[in-house]
């Protein structure tokens, strides 16, 4: 797994200046360098090609599915499945595909082809207000700090949840069972920081934290 962030390894500029592939009758994001921003705005059903780094690995939202995410820029999207590659976090990856919608409403791919070209590092997290996780985060990674103000529910099979609040409204967080986060410190009352994919199941916006240290409990004032 590629635990180190900070440190370039390929410039990602230089990865992006690949030709996005053209699929004759399929509506495509044209533009490497935007693919994915391009994407979301493509009506479901289209076929397109997106390039970004992995923000989360093969897995993590399992058993929910196999996918990943990928963020380019401000942009961020899911991949539903893997395919037969185990991407990870830092990698940069073109995947082909069709635009669907997940049962959680997800904007996402449902690819057909994926080509990793190389290694970068993980996008910084953005820093959202808890009551700001909407439809314009979705997609990208972000950060929240507030405090828990619900019990962690245990939705077995899939992982945890609970709602963190900074005072502008509550967002759910999600533990996805594939991460193996380990959610046993946690409770009602304590503040955190927290980072992660910014999603949505069935209405509900969440923030998907991928590592332990996605989740920081802040000492007591």
């Amino acid at each position: 797994m590629f635990m180190v962030r900070t440190q370039w390894k390929v410039g990602l500029a230089a990865l992006l200046a690949v030709t996005v592939l053209a699929i004759p009758g399929a509506v495509v994001a044209s533009g490497s360098h935007d693919s994915i921003a391009e994407a979301r705005q493509q009506p479901l059903d289209s076929t397109v090609t997106v390039v970004g780094v992995a923000t989360s690995f093969t897995g993590a939202f399992f058993p929910n599915d196999n996918g990943f995410a990928i963020q380019e820029k401000k942009a961020g999207i899911y991949i539903l499945d893997s395919l037969d590659a185990d991407i990870q976090v830092g990698q940069v990856v073109r995947v082909t595909g069709k635009l669907t919608n997940s049962f959680g409403q997800v904007l996402s791919v449902e690819p057909t082809s994926i080509e990793v070209l190389g290694e970068a590092n993980e996008p910084p997290p953005h820093p959202v207000m808890t009551g700001d996780v909407s439809e314009e985060t979705e997609g990208r990674l972000v950060r929240i700090k507030g405090t828990i103000v619900s019990d962690i529910e245990d939705d077995a099979p899939f992982g945890f949840k609970f709602a963190v609040d900074d005072g502008t409204g509550p967002t759910f967080v999600f533990v996805n069972a594939g991460t193996g986060i380990d959610v046993s410190g946690l409770e009602q009352g304590q503040r955190v920081v927290i980072q992660g994919f910014s999603g949505e199941f069935l209405g509900e916006y969440e923030v998907d934290p991928v590592f332990q240290e996605d989740i920081r409990i802040l000492p007591s004032p």
